[in-house]
């Protein structure tokens, strides 16, 4: 009998071998080990030799596309693809930390919770001008939100290799939208969230990593126009959204204003007692310095 890894990690790679590397050898590293890592070769040269290399005795399984597919099909055929209870994603260039699997495993499993999620690193690499090698520039931990399905309406907050979805959770919402070469995971968790609650584990476990070397150019000059059909697609729920923060806004402004009006009366009140009690102080030293010194006092 075929055995069910806890969770299977999906790894879409396309001509970074050397990060690859990297990134499958965080995952070799993992303390929880009930896990399997499927890597889907988007037609990009040869990697197979390198996963025994990396993942040693580690389950995996290797898929090669005979063309360019695409990054978001590459995360489909990776869940098709899948075995294990919960899926997990990570790309080529980025990272996770030995306690990453056993942080979301620990939280997801007992209650087969449908969604957890951790905290990752935005890791801005540069070039040495010396030697041309990418050196760490700047660490940001730029998301670490709780779990709010409307936030999800106005941008993205969780990375996708923070998460664990448990399995039954795509046949239900679907897969992603291979139209979106870009964004796609955006969208994909606006149609979760509505579905399905989030549990945030605010704990850091692995790296977003970002290098300026044109390696995604293609993707990114794709983003504003992703950005512009995603906001179309949901633009009534946005709509509403904004309505909603607006007339909150709005409500606190007002409040804020009848609060402030509170405060500057309680000064003015209080400024007025200050006054009432110089004066009161000024009467009750009157009299002494008129009459001078009491018999048997002696002079100042």
């Amino acid at each position: 009998m075929t055995h069910t890894p806890a969770i299977s990690i999906v790894v879409r790679t396309c001509n970074r071998p050397r990060r690859l590397r990297e990134c499958l050898h965080s995952l070799h590293q993992q303390t929880w080990r009930d896990f399997e890592t499927v890597v889907v070769n988007d037609a990009g040269e040869e990697v197979e030799p390198l996963l025994p290399q990396e993942l040693g005795t580690l389950p995996y399984r290797h898929i090669r596309n005979p063309e360019n597919r695409g990054r978001t099909a590459g995360l489909n055929i990776g869940v098709e693809a899948a075995r294990g209870a919960y899926i997990g994603f990570l790309d080529d260039d980025d990272v996770v930390y030995p306690d990453h699997l056993q942080t979301l495993m620990e939280a997801a499993w007992p209650d087969r919770r449908p969604v957890v999620y951790t905290d990752v690193l935005n890791v801005t690499y540069q070039p040495d001008p010396r030697t041309g090698e990418w050196m760490r520039d700047k660490e940001q931990l730029v998301y670490s939100f709780d779990f709010d399905a409307g936030n999800f309406l106005l941008a993205n907050y969780i990375p996708i290799h923070c998460l664990a979805i448990r399995r039954d959770c795509f046949e239900r919402v679907g897969p992603f939208d291979e139209s979106l070469t870009t964004l796609e995971d955006w969208e994909f968790l606006i149609r979760l969230s509505r579905i399905y609650p989030f549990l945030h584990i605010p704990k850091i476990t692995g790296e977003y990593r970002r290098r300026d070397d044109n390696s995604n150019i293609r993707e990114s000059g794709a983003y504003p126009v992703n950005e512009r059909v995603i906001k179309r697609r949901y633009r009534n729920e946005r709509d509403a959204l904004f309505d909603t923060i607006f007339k909150r806004t709005f409500q606190q402004q007002r409040e804020i204003r009848q609060q402030g009006a509170r405060i500057q009366a309680l000064m003015q009140q209080i400024q007025q007692l200050q006054g009432q009690l110089a004066e009161a102080r000024s009467r009750s030293l009157r009299p002494r310095e008129e009459t001078g010194p009491q018999r048997g006092e002696p002079p100042a």
